[in-house]
């Protein structure tokens, strides 16, 4: 790790409580369940409902 923008950006992620990943997402995470909704009805049909509902734990809406 001597890229300072990469250590800056984990630093970074650490503080928020996050972590950076180079794989794909926890399918149970929220972005994991985005990716798989938008996958099946196409990312064009996500509304922030469907994020603000992945945030919170609950199911995604239907498509619009």
């Amino acid at each position: 790790m001597n890229d300072p923008q990469e250590v800056g950006a984990r630093f970074g992620a650490m503080i928020l409580g996050g972590e950076l990943s180079e794989g794909p997402p926890d399918p149970d995470s929220p972005l994991g369940r985005l990716r798989a909704w938008s996958d099946e009805h196409g990312s064009d049909r996500l509304t922030p409902d469907h994020v603000r509902a992945a945030i919170e734990g609950r199911p995604l809406p239907p498509p619009a």
